[in-house]
């Protein structure tokens, strides 16, 4: 028996040695939020071993610091939003957008409990409004207005760190919030504010898709395209199994924020993961109208320089050969 035993766990470390050295290896830098949670569930259900993948990830502590490992060469590719990839692309920089991770806007309008009239953007006309100023949030708010006729100068604007705006709310300080979750749901919860517009009725009214990609260093990607479409392979089937096994991803993500030290009760992760959806892993019309928007409203409030050609740093074959198209 005991030979046996031996036996196995030789053989075992064999085909670990034989996979680590022939397997393709990628480093993916992405950050200690819900937009992690696609690679987490091809890291845990195994798909990138299936593929033959020996995949690196790099938890950074923002977006930001993501691009800038995909950018610097220190990691392959990345997960952030569009936002982040837009500024990215406006400096010139060598970025190409491989696939989709996730969409869906998470962030809320609300007024406080006693404002029992106030109805539409246009009611609060001349009120004291807390947003993060440049923050995609910002932006997303700044096409509400527009859509709906109205002007940033329309509203007495105080820029707040987001994390900051359920207290000064509370204060008394502003009267409209522009906030995304947990905070906004913090306010709520407080019996502090309700909310005017719903991230639904936002994202409608102002054509927001709000999508999330996973991208890559160019230079990496035209010298490893087997590998990335092996990579791409594997985020789909994570993909398609987020959309269809839903207790177990969050299983997955809760199990990921214990690993990064943050203690999120199982809810909190849920509401996190499922707010944003995961049915559209091409870029469609809806997905290029919104990532244009944002460019054009970003290049106004003098976030970026000029507005880059989007379409130039698409690469969606990778993800059409993965769907059999």
């Amino acid at each position: 028996m005991r030979k046996l035993v031996c036996a196995v766990a030789v053989v075992t470390m064999v085909l670990s040695v034989s996979f680590s050295a022939y397997a393709a290896k990628v480093r993916l830098s992405t950050n200690r939020s819900t937009q992690a949670v696609v690679n987490e569930v091809a890291s845990q259900k195994g798909f990138f071993k299936e593929e033959g993948l020996d995949v690196k990830v790099f938890a950074e502590s923002s977006g930001s610091a993501s691009l800038q490992a995909v950018i610097g060469g220190s990691a392959d590719m990345g997960v952030g939003l569009h936002s982040r990839v837009i500024q990215v692309l406006a400096k010139r920089l060598p970025l190409c957008v491989i696939g989709m991770v996730q969409y869906g806007l998470t962030s809320k309008i609300l007024v406080p409990i006693k404002d029992k009239t106030s109805r539409t953007m246009a009611d609060l006309k001349g009120k004291r409004l807390a947003v993060q100023v440049g923050s995609g949030t910002y932006v997303a708010w700044r096409i509400l207005l527009k859509y709906q006729g109205l002007k940033e100068k329309d509203y007495i604007v105080k820029n707040l760190k987001t994390r900051l705006i359920p207290a000064t709310f509370q204060s008394g300080s502003i009267d409209v919030a522009v906030a995304w979750e947990p905070y906004a749901s913090i306010m709520v919860s407080k019996g502090l504010a309700r909310v005017l517009i719903t991230n639904d009725e936002w994202s409608k009214v102002g054509k927001i898709v709000y999508p999330v990609f996973l991208y890559a260093n160019c230079d990496w990607v035209n010298k490893n395209k087997a590998t990335t479409q092996k990579f791409v392979n594997a985020w789909l089937k994570a993909i398609k199994f987020i959309n269809t096994n839903k207790k177990e991803t969050v299983d997955i993500m809760a199990k990921a924020y214990k690993g990064w030290g943050l203690t999120i009760p199982r809810a909190k992760v849920k509401a996190g993961v499922y707010t944003r959806g995961y049915d559209k892993v091409t870029f469609d019309a809806d997905v290029m109208t919104d990532t244009k928007n944002f460019a054009q409203t970003m290049f106004d409030i003098k976030k970026i320089k000029f507005i880059p050609d989007f379409k130039k740093a698409l690469m969606p074959e990778f993800t059409n050969k993965a769907l059999g198209k």
